[in-house]
């Protein structure tokens, strides 16, 4: 009975050795799994901060490819590549690692702004349309440039010149001098007049003045000044008339509600957009004014009478480059997300 009794006590605490190192290997499966679990939730975790802060570079420079090695992220590391896959689409390509486990993103892009496409350097609103010149030296342009206005961008050409249909396109071919079919260049050649998809210029118009960050009194200016810069771009509004005969210099939107001058020493990148009764925009004269980006004009009268009267040889040039740095610079990009991957 005694040797049966040591048996069983030795047979028991054998059963309770084995239970215990059980539950202990169990902890220690268990502890594994939660560490690793939460190596790849961190992982996962540092990998969508990669996008995200790529995204928010993006909404300010839609142009930033740079992307980033091994930055330091909540206790890992994340790597980004942005790849081109269109013309305003990008491929975001984000790792994020912690303790040697790696997650990867995938997030594809449409990088879009807060503006129609752009079809024409010069974008001619309205049902009856006048356009004149007097001098054979200017230049309306719809190939793209680059900001410095004389190299040439790789972003596809638009149409020098857009009417809104195409038998007014047809009349102003039909009225130009053929020795000025070179001064219109762009997509389709010399002369390069086309039509375009946009019909409200008076929502842009509005959309724009709304934003305005500075208000310039109609009237003639002949002084030296600056609105705006690439890196700073401003939106300047005119409730009127304007007529800049000065050495000015601006970049950004400029918003004319009203006939407009230009025929200084004037350079203006970005988009100049000119609505009102029966509009008059006049380029050229004394001095060589440049516009670098596109230019709308219009009326917002269906009986009005859209007059562009080009004098002396002013420059009007399509720069996709320019457009998207003011626009980005003025917060106005929009990062559209429509492929995520994980």
């Amino acid at each position: 009975m005694g040797q049966q009794s040591l048996i069983i006590v030795a047979l028991s605490s054998l059963l309770l050795s084995i239970s215990v190192l059980g539950i202990m290997g169990g902890w220690n499966f268990s502890n594994e799994t939660t560490a690793d679990l939460f190596e790849r939730e961190q992982a996962l975790n540092v990998s969508r901060s990669g996008v995200n802060k790529a995204v928010s570079v993006l909404r300010k420079q839609k142009t930033w490819r740079a992307g980033y090695s091994n930055l330091p992220v909540a206790g890992g590391t994340v790597s980004v590549r942005i790849v081109d896959i269109g013309l305003d689409s990008v491929r975001i390509l984000s790792a994020g690692t912690v303790n040697g486990v790696t997650h990867r993103s995938i997030v594809e892009a449409k990088l879009s702004s807060i503006f129609p496409n752009v079809e024409s350097a010069l974008t001619i609103f309205g049902d009856s349309v006048e356009f004149d010149n007097d001098g054979k030296s200017f230049l309306i342009d719809g190939r793209d440039y680059m900001p410095d206005g004389k190299t040439m961008g790789s972003a596809p050409a638009v149409s020098g010149m857009g009417l809104q249909s195409g038998k007014i396109a047809d009349d102003i071919i039909k009225n130009l001098d053929p020795k000025i079919h070179k001064n219109i260049d762009g997509s389709g050649g010399t002369p390069s007049v086309g039509t375009f998809n946009t019909k409200n210029l008076q929502v842009l118009r509005d959309f724009y003045a709304g934003l305005a960050t500075r208000t310039l009194p109609a009237g003639k200016y002949a002084d030296n000044a600056v609105f705006g810069t690439l890196a700073a771009p401003e939106i300047v509004h005119v409730p009127g008339d304007l007529e800049w005969n000065g050495t000015i210099t601006g970049a950004g939107i400029l918003v004319v509600d009203g006939k407009m001058q230009l025929s200084g020493n004037i350079q203006w990148s970005g988009i100049i957009l000119c609505l009102a009764g029966d509009v008059t925009i006049e380029l050229g004269g004394s001095g060589n004014p440049q516009i670098l980006g596109t230019t709308w004009v219009g009326s917002k009268s269906t009986t009005g009478v859209t007059n562009v009267h080009v004098n002396g040889n002013p420059s009007i040039k399509y720069s996709y480059l320019t457009l998207q740095t003011v626009l980005a610079n003025l917060g106005l990009l929009d990062v559209e997300i429509y492929k995520y991957y994980e």
